[in-house]
């Protein structure tokens, strides 16, 4: 029998070389799991208040947007209706204001929808379009339809034929469709009870119907529930110490009790906060970074309640996956902008929401193979607020993402998050292989933290590994802001190729507090590629980094 091969690369994440904690990563790369979906790269992009509607430098926008590595944008990303706003605030999206309206051709102004969709084409970016339902008759969600897919008059209003008015003839290649926005709510939707959630499935049997016919090949999106604590259930109200993003228990059960209609997608919101109501407990301390890396551990239990929850009360035949619609890092200084320490009581511009996102984007490329239950997420937002994933100058000022307030006067860079997003987007295989992580790898959260669901924790190190014509991808992330850790990993039954190099990428800032800044844009960028020597990689902490190795002989394959 043929012996079995093991290639050994002994790996230093930063620090000495004898440096501790140590782990061990065996990875399988001829033991496939599934394909990965590139949509877990996706953003949301607002019709209203975006600066990309009056950049100072579109050419630089736009080079930000080609290197983004952003695979799917949700439009209008955010509110599409809410009760007690007029027609044309920021919280309502009535689709047809935004047709016809740049007449001059910028070519980023997303108040426009042709731009919008047209950009999405441009850059090789999927879009997903928004409906809003509750506040639009529904002759007029027929005639959003018509005017981006349709190719004639169906309702007497022929928008194919106003679409070819303002430029483009040929129906556009529209395949997700998402009804809403937190209809949970009854500012946006629908009462928090029974019967509003009984309202709503019956709203999806007539809606889901039409948008299947008039849309063929239609992938449908309904939002269903932001949970934010699995362990003691999805009630109302939520206690004080927690974030309020959370569907009341009542609704999710109802809700799939009467779902009748087929859908596609579950819609999921998830957000962090590492302050409330102006306390920032940790704020100068170093616990600083355990606390909010713990809503990571969050997100996971969530993404396992929800599962749950959809398995024992969902009656359709076919389960919907998960579209994680909305997600972050630390919301803090969004939710809290009147308080005065509220964006340094945030960390969004810092390194550690760059490793906030490099964690959960390692654990929704795993999720989102067809075993499992994610198949896109949209970091919020694409830009130019505190959480956004780059700044833009912007010649003018835009509702909430207006200059000065989010940046701190600071325009035209990247923000860390970038950096890692682009990272982990563009360097991956197209397959998710078996790997396994072993040792010691559990940082515990705070005492008295904000959450009521303890105990908390969290891996220091988190990694996937990936496959694509004959190389492999491992993604590392080391939370830890101080030590290093010393990873062993073992390539089972793969030999590398004669002469091949291996390669690295990382995204660090020194310090988990590290932003970039107008004075200092690049403080925090990606690094690499770098080669290898001796198989050893060092990488300080805070870290995220990315390691390609080159296979000899056979491409990988399924064992």
């Amino acid at each position: 029998m043929a012996k079995r091969l093991t290639w050994i690369v002994v790996v230093v994440l930063a620090g000495a070389a004898a440096a501790k904690p140590a782990v061990e990563i065996t990875v399988r790369p001829r033991k496939t799991i599934g394909p990965v979906s590139p949509y877990v790269f996706g953003a949301g992009i607002d019709a209203k208040t975006n600066p990309l509607r009056f950049p100072a430098d579109v050419e630089q926008v736009e080079r930000d947007i080609a290197e983004s590595g952003l695979r799917i944008a949700r439009y209008p990303g955010g509110f599409v209706f809410s009760r007690g706003e007029h027609r044309g605030s920021w919280a309502n999206f009535y689709w047809q204001d935004h047709v016809g309206k740049n007449p001059d051709g910028r070519r980023t102004e997303v108040y426009d929808l042709d731009t919008f969709v047209q950009l999405c084409e441009r850059f090789d970016i999927e879009p997903l379009m928004q409906i809003n339902f509750v506040g639009e008759p529904i002759e007029s969600v027929r005639g959003y339809i018509e005017y981006l897919v349709g190719d004639g008059d169906i309702d007497g209003v022929d928008w194919a034929a106003r679409r070819a008015a303002n430029g483009r003839a040929k129906p556009y290649a529209i395949r997700y469709w998402q009804l809403g926005n937190e209809v949970h709510s009854y500012p946006q939707g629908f009462h928090e009870n029974a019967a509003g959630a009984k309202a709503y499935a019956a709203a999806l049997d007539e809606l889901v119907p039409i948008i299947r016919k008039m849309s063929p090949g239609a992938k449908v999106v309904v939002p269903f529930i932001n949970v934010q604590r699995p362990l003691s259930g999805m009630t109302a109200p939520p206690k004080d110490v927690d974030i309020n993003f959370t569907t009341a228990s009542e609704f999710s059960h109802a809700f799939l009790k009467h779902l009748r209609v087929q859908v596609d997608y579950f819609d999921w919101h998830f957000y962090a906060a590492n302050g409330w109501n102006d306390s920032w407990p940790f704020m100068g301390t170093d616990d600083e970074w355990k606390h909010y890396y713990c809503w990571g551990t969050k997100f996971r239990q969530c993404y396992d309640a929800i599962g749950k929850l959809i398995d024992e009360h969902c009656e359709l035949k076919e389960r919907p996956r998960i579209i994680v619609g909305e997600w972050s890092g630390d919301w803090t200084g969004a939710i809290f902008r009147k308080h005065k320490d509220s964006y340094r009581g945030s960390m969004m511009r810092t390194m550690a929401s760059a490793l906030f996102m490099g964690d959960l984007l390692v654990f929704m490329t795993q999720k989102s193979v067809p075993n499992e239950r994610i198949h896109a997420a949209f970091w919020h937002a694409f830009c130019n607020d505190a959480q956004a994933l780059f700044s833009i100058q912007t010649t003018r000022e835009q509702g909430i993402s207006y200059k000065g307030k989010s940046t701190d006067g600071g325009y035209g860079f990247r923000m860390p998050v970038y950096w890692v997003f682009k990272l982990l987007s563009e360097q991956r295989g197209d397959v998710l292989v078996e790997s396994k992580l072993t040792g010691e790898n559990t940082i515990a959260a705070p005492k008295d933290g904000l959450y009521f669901d303890p105990p908390f924790e969290f891996e220091r190190v988190t990694h996937c590994a990936t496959v694509k014509d004959g190389e492999l991808f491992v993604a590392l992330v080391n939370k830890d802001a101080h030590q290093a850790v010393e990873v062993t990993l073992r390539i089972d039954g793969w030999a590398p190729a004669p002469g091949a190099t291996f390669d690295a990428w990382t995204v660090t800032g020194g310090s988990y507090l590290a932003e970039n800044t107008i004075e200092d844009p690049d403080r925090v960028t990606l690094q690499g590629p770098t080669t290898l020597e001796g198989q050893r990689y060092r990488c300080e902490p805070n870290s995220v980094a990315v390691l390609r190795f080159e296979a000899a002989g056979p491409r990988a394959g399924v064992e």
